[in-house]
């Protein structure tokens, strides 16, 4: 299956995670719909070759996989299984590692900014199919936007896709920002970015009244004169 891999993610260990998913998910359904005939091991092998293939080209130095491609005749369902078991154990290292980094840049929209959001993001979008530029260009913008508007129904979005959406405004559009609203819009997106992160930060407990010593009268207290 021939696929397109300009669209991956710039850092080698998302990129990994989006193509091991992708060539198992391709060997699991092979597996599935293949016939009495078909010799399975094909395509244990393709999926245990494309996963060492990635591997290598994003140089996953710390991956413990095997350091060659199983010949076909020795692969049968154990070396596949085998060999998936260390693969799923590198990824949900991966996946948690992703996650907290990615919770460390990025922001929690509540339903209200969420919609505020939106509806900035859709003055944008009028504005883009209005300018005056190459279709090409438009394309880029309104490509731009999409990512960041399905990262605004997410539950966490990322500040990556708000300044991929301005850095491509500032190199597509040029002085035609100039005659348009857009920085205006995208500064108030910024706005409702910098109060969310506020309110995303974690609130520390309210301090513990300290628990007062109860005096315990005795027989000396009267004979003290005050």
């Amino acid at each position: 299956m021939e696929h397109n891999f300009w669209d991956l993610p710039e850092n080698p260990e998302e990129a990994f995670l989006v193509l091991e998913d992708r060539y198992r998910r391709e060997c699991e359904d092979a597996v599935s719909k293949a016939g009495e005939h078909d010799i399975l091991s094909v395509y244990y092998t393709d999926y245990i070759a494309q996963v060492l293939g990635a591997a290598e080209e994003l140089e996953i130095v710390e991956a413990a996989f095997n350091d060659e491609v199983p010949r076909i005749e020795n692969v049968d369902f154990s070396t596949y299984q085998f060999f998936s078991k260390r693969v799923k154990h590198y990824v949900t290292r991966l996946q948690i590692r992703h996650g907290r980094r990615i919770q460390g840049h990025s922001v929690r929209f509540d339903l209200s900014a969420k919609t505020k959001v939106h509806h900035l993001l859709a003055q944008v979008r009028d504005i883009f199919l209005k300018l005056e530029v190459e279709e090409k260009k438009r394309e880029s913008l309104l490509t731009k936007l999409n990512i960041l508007e399905k990262e605004v129904d997410l539950n966490r979005t990322r500040y990556d896709a708000y300044a991929a959406l301005v850095i491509e405004v500032a190199e597509v559009t040029g002085k035609a920002v100039e005659r348009s609203k857009i920085l205006d819009l995208l500064d108030a997106v910024a706005r409702v970015f910098g109060t969310s992160k506020n309110d995303d930060r974690p609130q520390l407990p309210a301090p513990k009244t300290p628990k007062r010593i109860e005096h315990k009268r005795s027989d000396m207290d009267d004979d003290i004169p005050f």
